[in-house]
């Protein structure tokens, strides 16, 4: 600051050193005046003042415990929530996943019955190939004997 004194008016700096005394001064005094306030009061006034200091603390804490039990509460009821609410979940899913069985088994019922209705048509063919082919010999052999015939 010595170095910068050229630049700052001479006033100003005995205003800023009178300022801060005058600071110093007051904050050295500020609590000898609180003690002498306090000295002043009456006894009466101070147990007065102590009794509602501690209704209040004791109100406060009356307060802050209903504020816990009311909180306490609070949560009870959330998890209740939250557990009839995976309850539910659960057994939405566990409708699903028994429609979806009973779908599959009921798919797996109609594959069935298909396989069992194609197994029987392709009896019914070979069958049915069967007397074609034992009709064509016989026409064959028909037609072999009239051959024969004829010729004789």
């Amino acid at each position: 600051m010595i170095g910068l004194r050229h630049l700052i008016p001479t006033a100003l700096l005995i205003n800023l050193s009178v300022a801060g005394a005058i600071v110093l001064s007051l904050a050295a005094s500020a609590p000898a005046q609180g003690r002498k306030v306090g000295r002043n009061e009456s006894k009466a006034e101070r147990k007065e003042r102590k009794e509602i200091e501690k209704a209040d603390l004791k109100d406060e804490k009356e307060r802050r415990k209903e504020d816990l039990n009311d909180l306490k509460e609070e949560r009870k009821d959330l998890r209740e929530e939250i557990k009839a609410d995976l309850k539910d979940e659960r057994e939405r899913r566990k409708e699903e996943s028994e429609a979806l069985k009973e779908r599959r088994k009921e798919d797996l019922n109609d594959l069935k019955e298909e396989r069992k209705d194609l197994k029987e048509e392709r009896k019914a063919d070979r069958i049915d190939l069967k007397e074609e082919r034992k009709d064509l010999k016989e026409e064959r052999k028909a037609r072999s004997k009239a051959l024969k015939e004829k010729r004789k």
